[in-house]
């Protein structure tokens, strides 16, 4: 399983234009994150009015995009932590290739590399902000153009053809979609450049395969028939809050993670586990631990 989530900006609620300061660190966003690398960062397929700066394009699109449009669209992937920093921009290169590039969309990518404020292990992540506005027919459109509503008997009078979800017959499983496609390019890369990782089951170090999959927990454990557990979100604003009580509920939900995580190991690796306890699992079926007997060993 790995992260993968998709929102829209639109007209009227989030700025275009303040999401692309946001992802690469510019503006009021230079100094965001102490600790935190930017490890690629690029923006492709701008029309010629923005192809020497991409906030200009964003801000066009804040300012004029027809009424109740979607300005741009977001997705954010985590990334192998095993890939090295050349390998992950290279993939993110190949992502790009299959969800922007293929209908020429503008776009502004960039990849954030930090440590995890629950565990401190690496959390490198690929932001890729586009418009569906494509420059397909390379027809040159003025900003104050570009952006209005397409006309195809007329397309040099309307803006940009704006490539939807719908119109690309993707409908409401954009997601699947997506999702489907970075697992086989995941997959790929750490085929050739991480085949393994290791993980620790029950207090044991094992080396198992490096994969990752597009299914959901639910359909994982339907397929496989294993007890997957999905990890509880801690919001934002209690992780950073200053109350001594909210830092205790921190704690708690911390050590309820971690045990979950292990957990989710111990069902994702059995049969590896039990190999290395030298028992055939045909023979012995064990069960995962449960939450309660899991130990701890959280630093604070």
């Amino acid at each position: 399983m790995f992260y993968m989530n998709i929102r829209h900006n639109t007209k009227k609620e989030k700025s275009s234009k303040n999401t692309y300061h946001y992802l690469t660190r510019t503006a009021h966003f230079a100094a965001h994150k102490d600790n935190e690398i930017v490890e690629f960062s690029e923006s492709g397929n701008m029309p010629k009015w923005a192809q020497d700066s991409p906030m200009i394009f964003w801000k066009n699109a804040d300012q004029h995009e027809i009424e109740r449009g979607r300005t741009s669209t977001v997705i954010t992937i985590a990334l192998p932590k095993e890939l090295s920093k050349l390998h992950r921009a290279d993939l993110a290169k190949a992502l790009l290739e299959q969800f922007v590039h293929v209908h020429k969309f503008p776009y502004t990518a960039v990849i954030h590399h930090h440590g995890s404020k629950l565990t401190g292990e690496e959390q490198p992540h690929l932001h890729l902000m586009y418009s569906e506005r494509s420059l397909m027919d390379e027809i040159d459109r003025p900003a104050t153009q570009f952006f209005k509503q397409y006309r195809p008997k007329n397309p040099t009078q309307g803006g940009a053809p704006k490539l939807t979800a719908n119109a690309l017959g993707q409908g409401k499983n954009q997601v699947n979609v997506f999702r489907v496609l970075t697992e086989k390019t995941m997959n790929a890369y750490l085929k050739r450049y991480a085949p393994t990782k290791t993980v620790v089951v029950n207090g044991q170090r094992l080396t198992v395969p490096n994969e990752v999959s597009c299914l959901s927990n639910v359909d994982y454990n339907k397929k496989y028939g294993t007890n997957l557990l999905d990890v509880p979100q801690i919001p934002r604003w209690k992780l950073h809050s200053a109350d001594p009580n909210d830092q205790l509920d921190v704690k708690a939900q911390i050590q309820t993670i971690q045990a979950i995580r292990e957990h989710n190991n111990y069902e994702l690796y059995k049969e590896i586990y039990l190999q290395s306890l030298g028992i055939r699992s045909e023979r012995k079926r064990e069960q995962a631990p449960s939450l309660d007997d899991l130990d701890f060993d959280l630093d604070f």
